[in-house]
């Protein structure tokens, strides 16, 4: 306590802190569908690389199945009509990954 008294002076004299600039908070994580797309492409292909022939052209022969309903889903899902471009698009699409996962 003393110690302080006698320094009392010096410690007036001393310049005040500076200010702490304030810290950003940490950028939020966004949403990544492309990381995820690809994450379950991964998975899958691992998966299915475990299959026999047989059981990859009956899923192959599934998929087509299913392709017929992407545009019932689709409306169901709320998108609304789909157009036969976007039908076209996704049917190409749906065909490309299932056959790159069966590979």
């Amino acid at each position: 306590m003393d110690l302080i008294i006698e320094n009392v002076d010096h410690f007036k004299a001393m310049a005040p802190r500076a200010d702490v600039p304030p810290v950003a908070p940490p950028a939020a994580h966004h949403y990544d569908s492309f990381c995820e797309t690809v994450a379950l492409k991964m998975v899958l292909k691992v998966l299915l690389s475990s299959v026999d022939k047989i059981v990859k052209v009956q899923i192959a022969n599934k998929v087509e199945q299913e392709i017929s309903q992407i545009e019932r889903q689709v409306v169901k899902a709320g998108g609304g009509p789909v157009s036969a471009d976007d039908l076209a698009q996704m049917t190409q699409y749906v065909r490309h990954t299932v056959k790159t996962l069966l590979e």
